[in-house]
């Protein structure tokens, strides 16, 4: 059950749906808000934070949407203020279907795969071609592309935080894989500046939504933008085997730089890391032996060059 100011939500959304209850809806905890689906057809997101709602969501989906160059839908969304409990929220399109987890992706045939990938690099090369200044002018999160990589080697919340947490239980040579992992990557960094482009910043699978049975790509959702390295909104793709990677490669319109496909294992290989490291700090046994096993696996599948 999630822990959330249930009955302050159920008013707000009732004053737009009235007379609904929560049985009605599904309820999620959706990474820093609680998220409802309203008769499948909306998504009310408040955040676990209370405060004022930054309008880079909804004016970025708006620039996207203004290309009309998208294959898909976008989760379109207003950002409003409920005035009597003074409480922020944002009121977003709902796209029906499911994850594209690779459970999934293993249902659709290779001609289907195929479709998917090319709407997916047709789809960032629009994203990544979008001006970074009207980004800037909202206050887009940006990184540093000169200095990223001091970030990631000294910020106690990244790469410390990995030999902190991990390196008392890994083996040694999943320990030795990490920490390739990681110092390649700032290696490369401290070589050359990223270059920067307006990007979704969270590509999972679990954000990629597709329609399990016609099996077609339904859209895309979560955006949490930020102007930042284009190779990690590959990530997700590695998930669905090299011929869907290099198919979005195929129909990417925008930059491939040398160190584009080593950045973009980096991503892929990151999250996994990450989401042991988490498991770890939330003393969750479940998730942690689920973690452990993913990163073994992805290790296995992943052998050190």
């Amino acid at each position: 059950m999630i822990d959330a100011p249930r009955e302050v939500h159920l008013a707000i959304i009732r004053k737009r749906f009235p007379g609904i209850s929560l049985a009605e809806m599904t309820l999620e905890a959706g990474g820093e808000h609680y998220v409802y689906v309203v008769n499948e057809s909306i998504v009310f997101r408040f955040p676990q934070e209370p405060g004022p709602i930054p309008l880079v969501r909804p004016h970025a989906i708006a620039w996207l949407a203004a290309t009309n160059a998208i294959p898909f839908a976008l989760p379109t969304c207003e950002i409003e203020h409920d005035a009597e409990f003074g409480v922020w929220f944002e009121r977003a399109r709902y796209l029906p279907g499911v994850p594209f987890v690779p459970a999934v992706a293993a249902t659709f045939s290779g001609d289907e795969m195929l479709t998917v990938a090319r709407q997916m690099g047709d789809f960032l090369t629009t994203l990544h071609a979008l001006p970074l200044e009207p980004a800037r002018a909202l206050g887009m999160n940006e990184m540093g592309p000169a200095d990223f990589w001091d970030y990631m080697e000294n910020n106690p919340n990244a790469y410390p935080w990995v030999r902190r947490t991990l390196w008392p239980v890994l083996p040694p040579e999943e320990r030795a894989w990490v920490a390739g992992l990681f110092e390649r990557f700032i290696a490369q960094a401290k070589q050359t500046p990223l270059t920067l482009v307006i990007r979704h910043n969270d590509m999972q699978p679990c954000h990629i939504i597709v329609d399990s049975e016609s099996h077609t790509l339904s859209g895309v959702i979560d955006f949490f933008w930020r102007i930042a390295d284009p190779a990690s909104d590959f990530k997700a793709f590695e998930h669905y085997g090299p011929e869907f990677v290099a198919e979005v490669y195929a129909l990417y319109g925008g930059t491939v730089d040398p160190g584009f496909e080593a950045r973009r294992l980096f991503y892929t290989g990151h999250d996994v890391v990450f989401r042991l490291v988490r498991s770890y700090a939330a003393g969750d046994a479940g998730l942690i032996a689920r973690f452990r096993t993913e990163l073994k696996d992805y290790i296995r599948a992943h052998p050190i060059a």
